[in-house]
């Protein structure tokens, strides 16, 4: 479930299996914006998100695993 909070930032409620579909999607416009030589900015600020998708990731499956 999202929620626009008042300074404009968007809280998610995500399972592991969502953040996984999004790294896939992420990964999917990487690759095209790569090809179409996109605005640097725009392909650090994805990467960024990657990153990020990535290490969630991670810390569900770790939780999982704890318990």
């Amino acid at each position: 479930m999202a929620n626009l909070t008042r300074v404009g930032t968007v809280g998610l409620e995500l399972t592991r299996e969502e953040v996984c579909n999004l790294i896939g999607a992420v990964g999917a416009v990487i690759a095209k914006a790569q090809c179409r030589e996109v605005n640097c900015d725009v392909l650090d600020s994805l990467t960024e998100v990657d990153k990020t998708l990535k290490e969630t990731y991670n810390q569900i499956t770790n939780i999982l695993e704890y318990e």
